[in-house]
């Protein structure tokens, strides 16, 4: 755009666009001010129900993971299933049967 690029050009537009950003703030801020307190309202009340979400969601994590870890302790502390006898070359024990 030629209008940007320009240096007088420039400043008028910018001025001209920061006058009429004046003009409709000066229209708004009213507009504002009648809704501060229930915006600021409605902003506390949204924080306060995603705190205490937060909360339950929390103490829910919170409960797996010591349910795991208890699971893990449990597994740990139980005695594993031993594996058939191997000699030292990985041949199931050879049976009395008189074949050496």
């Amino acid at each position: 755009m030629n209008l940007l690029k320009s240096g007088p050009t420039k400043i008028a537009f910018g001025f001209g666009l920061g006058v009429m950003t004046a003009q409709i703030l000066k229209e708004l801020v009213p507009v504002f001010r009648e809704l501060r307190r229930p915006l600021l309202k409605a902003a506390v009340q949204s924080g306060d129900i995603l705190a205490r979400n937060g909360r339950a969601k929390f103490a829910e994590f919170k409960e797996m993971l010591e349910d795991v870890r208890a699971e893990i302790e449990s597994e740990a502390a139980a005695p594993s299933p031993q594996a058939p006898f191997a000699d030292a070359s990985g041949m199931h024990e050879k049976s009395s049967s008189g074949i050496m």
